[in-house]
């Protein structure tokens, strides 16, 4: 019998078609965007306001300068948790992106 605790602990992977929506998506230089997705699949809403927020100040600025940068590089490693603890194939991910 599967105890609840291994259910909720259980890591999934993610599917074919985010994965490779995901890498044209940073092979096209849409990061922000490929994160938002990622974010949108996982249900992180935390990850995708920061990822919003973020498209909107890259558009107002037109890029981003050293703070915007600094901000993004500190939601990546969060990011990159958030990952590791749910999909199991989190290496390839992130080496996609």
């Amino acid at each position: 019998m599967i105890k609840m605790k291994q259910l909720l602990t259980e890591k999934k992977e993610l599917d074919f078609n985010t994965k490779a929506k995901v890498r044209a998506m940073t092979q096209r230089n849409n990061h922000t965007e490929a994160r938002m997705l990622l974010s949108k699949s996982m249900g992180a809403k935390k990850f995708v306001k920061f990822y919003k927020a973020m498209s909107e100040l890259n558009d107002v600025f037109g890029g981003y300068g050293p703070e915007l940068n600094k901000l993004n590089q500190k939601m990546e490693k969060e990011l990159y948790k958030e990952l590791n603890r749910t999909y199991s194939n989190a290496k390839e991910i992130i080496g996609s992106l």
